[in-house]
């Protein structure tokens, strides 16, 4: 007959007891930290996933705000020379209005000394004439008439 051996089953049944202890006891909280960490790398690795999207985003608006950045500098490039242009075309108008002004005071300033000149060209005629008179006639007029002659004189000639 078969001799069954009493040590055989009771290590059988510590091994038994042994695993469900372990089981409970040391799997259990392993399982639990594994998966805890597992839920932390997979949280971590979302997070990174996240953060590269947002980046990448961030990038894309970079980009296009960049792009808009370079549209504005033409515009305000443009617009800067039609500004310039225009204040150019208003310094050149003035100065030319101020040389047109220049001009023309000159040329009344130069009427001016002209007809300035010819009436004391006139005055000194007159005055030799009235001299050279004198000395035909060898005497002097009375002063009133010398006057009057000579005033008549210069209206005359100012009439020419």
């Amino acid at each position: 007959m078969l001799k069954f051996d009493w040590n055989i089953l009771w290590t059988v049944i510590n091994l038994i007891i042994f695993y469900v202890l372990m089981r409970l006891f040391l799997f259990k909280p392993i399982k639990k930290t594994l998966d805890a960490r597992k839920e932390l790398i997979d949280k971590q690795f979302k997070d990174a996933d996240d953060a590269q999207k947002q980046a990448d985003e961030l990038k894309e608006q970079y980009q296009n705000q960049l792009e808009g950045i370079e549209e504005e500098k033409k515009q305000i490039l443009v617009d800067a020379r039609a500004n310039a242009k225009a204040e150019y075309s208003k310094i050149v108008d003035r100065a030319q209005n101020d040389a047109d002004k220049i001009k023309a005071d000159a040329k009344r300033v130069a009427e001016y000394e002209t007809e300035k000149a010819k009436r004391e060209a006139k005055e000194q005629i007159a005055e030799l004439a009235m001299e050279t008179a004198e000395k035909v006639i060898g005497e002097s007029a009375c002063s009133q008439i010398d006057s009057d002659l000579y005033d008549k004189f210069l209206n005359e000639s100012s009439d020419n």
